[in-house]
């Protein structure tokens, strides 16, 4: 994996720049403004919008996967998990061209099985005790 200045924007590491969107979307208008923004001030919606529209994926995924290993249900703007699902999305071809983050992303569904299976069985012994 490629160590990246996380000072810069993806329109300087990538040395393309878009100018201003010829369609008034408002993704198209957020992906343009996320592009001049600093990798290390993308925040999880940030990413999700991004990688959910499978761009800049070599750079993206570690950021995103990084904030999923600490906490599998970080959010984005939509719904709870909605970063996590945006990248579980990332199409099958990228994942076996990119074994060592693929690795990471089995790390976070490791993480989250677990919290998941703790927060079953507190459930399970909630609802038998206050029934």
């Amino acid at each position: 994996m490629q160590q990246v200045d996380l000072t810069k924007t993806l329109e300087e590491i990538e040395g393309k720049y878009w100018g201003e969107p010829n369609f008034a979307s408002s993704l198209v208008i957020q992906v343009h403004r996320l592009r001049k923004k600093p990798l290390c001030e993308l925040n999880n919606e940030d990413l999700r919008l991004l990688i959910g529209q499978q761009m800049n994926l070599d750079f993206l995924l570690p950021l995103a996967l990084e904030q999923l290993i600490q906490n599998p249900f970080g959010s984005g703007d939509l719904y709870i998990g909605d970063l996590f699902c945006s990248i579980l999305k990332v199409e099958k071809e990228y994942w076996k061209e990119h074994k060592e983050l693929k690795n990471e992303l089995d790390e976070v569904i490791r993480t989250y099985e677990e919290a998941r299976k703790t927060l079953e069985e507190h459930i399970s012994k909630y609802r038998s005790d206050h029934l």
